[in-house]
């Protein structure tokens, strides 16, 4: 009689320690650093056979180092590979001092807050892991900030910046000539065009005002917004003639669907591939 398969996410009894590699290191900070990563996210980011990294991720798990959040069995993801999170034990082999652990362990409890919303989550990773591998092959780009979740948020209200303009990231893209920051916010669809309008009109009020200038170091910026499909990114895109004060479309608002890029093609995210509601030409983040 053959055994019953063991289920995904449930660890079976590992009894032998797990000697650490090097690499398990790494993989163990790249899903500390994106919150959410899953085995093709990994795999991409990672020097390594497909077979190999997945085996390594699965002892990972096993042995209590990464967690795979049941949630995503109910979610509805794109992608079918298993998603990975940091669990404690990871935490603690990252930690270099009792403040590090503490703000590792804080992005954990923040993960599991956010567990329910893990196809929102996912989406603004695999911009991340895409936008991060398109770098790659761009030595004259360099990414020199990225922050989201709490610690946006938190960086944001420190300075009374209003609260319910919170984005789902905000990065800097560098040259050796100019600087582009960007904030990031990620369509599910489940948002009205009318609310999604609404808050575009509240980042033009704070680049109009300068507001965050003291948070973020910033007096200018774009507005990026991916989404699940081409209709949806031609509909906000339209939608967004009227966030500005002359409801004539700005050029600080680019949209994008997600199928225009994956880890095999991530290069399609500095291509002027970008929806504007200003006129009918595509546009680069990087121009």
């Amino acid at each position: 009689m053959s055994k019953p398969r063991r289920q995904k996410f449930v660890r079976g009894e590992a009894s032998d320690p797990l000697r650490l590699q090097p690499r398990d290191i790494a993989l163990l900070r790249d899903v500390a650093e994106f919150r959410f990563l899953n085995t093709e996210q990994l795999v991409s980011l990672h020097e390594g056979s497909d077979r190999n990294i997945g085996n390594r991720l699965t002892l990972l798990f096993q042995h209590g180092y990464l967690d795979r959040p049941e949630v995503q069995k109910a979610a509805r993801l794109i992608s079918s590979h298993i998603v990975y999170s940091l669990d404690r034990k990871g935490a603690e082999v990252l930690a270099k001092d009792a403040q590090e652990r503490e703000g590792i362990l804080r992005r954990i409890r923040e993960v599991q807050h956010t567990s329910p919303l893990i196809a929102h989550a996912s989406m603004t990773s695999q911009f991340r892991v895409c936008l991060t591998l398109a770098l790659k092959n761009r030595p004259d780009v360099k990414l020199t900030r990225w922050v989201q979740g709490n610690d946006l948020k938190v960086l944001l209200r420190r300075h009374g910046e209003n609260p319910e303009l919170v984005p789902d990231a905000f990065f800097v893209l560098e040259t050796s000539e100019y600087k582009y920051p960007c904030f990031l916010e990620a369509d599910r669809g489940t948002m009205t065009q009318e609310r999604f309008v609404s808050k575009l009109r509240m980042y033009w009020q704070h680049n109009r005002e300068e507001r965050f200038k003291q948070s973020l170091g910033i007096t200018h910026f774009r507005v990026l917004t991916i989404t699940p499909n081409e209709k949806r990114a031609e509909n906000l895109c339209r939608a967004a003639k009227d966030a500005d004060d002359r409801k004539q479309g700005s050029g600080m608002y680019l949209f994008l669907s997600e199928t225009a890029y994956g880890t095999a093609t991530p290069d399609g995210l500095l291509k002027a591939v970008w929806k504007c509601p200003k006129d009918e030409t595509v546009r680069s983040i990087i121009e």
